[in-house]
């Protein structure tokens, strides 16, 4: 890869964070998650976690980096999907796009990989919704994938997120309990040093 694009690839929305921070861990056997992965690494953990689904959940939003993203999975033979979801508002996220979420994460072959930018929010959104569609408790899922140790912050804008699932019932369909339900989240108080340190620091999507 030459330098101009390696270049781009740092500069283009703060990527220069990804150098130091992957946040890849396991979700369950076959799944993991991770921040967003750049192109010389990508290429390494698809290889060595034998990966055969990638779910980009920054949405289709056609940047360099993106663009790369899909044509290594083309070219290593990788499903690629992209979900556009809202860590600060996920109520306005539609239900077809859950519907779309849940349907990948059903069929998709494993093993499979799904990550945001940085790894904490969306992707903890998405880790806890997969222990969720195997039948397993919420609290304990929402404690094992909504941890600092992710760099989850829930005093932020993002907290929303746990609040969802903290409120959700654990036993009807999560998307249609969430849809019926959306409105009651629009409300969420953060706290400013939270958001600073998430929007400002770790420029968090």
């Amino acid at each position: 890869m030459k330098l101009k694009d390696i270049f781009r690839i740092l500069t283009e929305e703060h990527n220069f964070l990804n150098l130091f921070w992957v946040n890849f861990h396991k979700v369950d056997d076959g799944v993991y998650r991770s921040a967003q992965i750049l192109p010389w690494r990508l290429k390494k953990i698809i290889k060595k976690y034998g990966i055969k689904t990638i779910i980009n959940l920054r949405g289709d939003n056609k940047n360099y980096l993106y663009r790369l993203e899909k044509k290594i999975c083309k070219e290593m033979g990788v499903e690629y999907h992209t979900v556009s979801i809202k860590s600060r508002k996920p109520e306005s996220v539609s239900k077809e796009e859950y519907i779309k979420l849940e349907k990948i994460l059903k069929t998709s072959k494993k093993p499979l990989l799904f990550h945001c930018k940085a790894g904490a929010d969306r992707t903890g959104f998405v880790a806890v919704l997969w222990h969720l569609l195997q039948g397993r408790d919420k609290n304990w899922a929402i404690k094992k994938e909504l941890r600092l140790k992710y760099m989850y912050l829930p005093w932020s804008k993002a907290g929303k997120i746990k609040k969802i699932f903290e409120f959700y019932d654990g036993k009807s369909d999560f998307v249609e309990w969430f849809d019926k339900n959306r409105d009651k989240f629009k409300e969420f108080k953060s706290n400013s040093l939270a958001d600073f340190i998430s929007d400002k620091v770790l420029r968090k999507e």
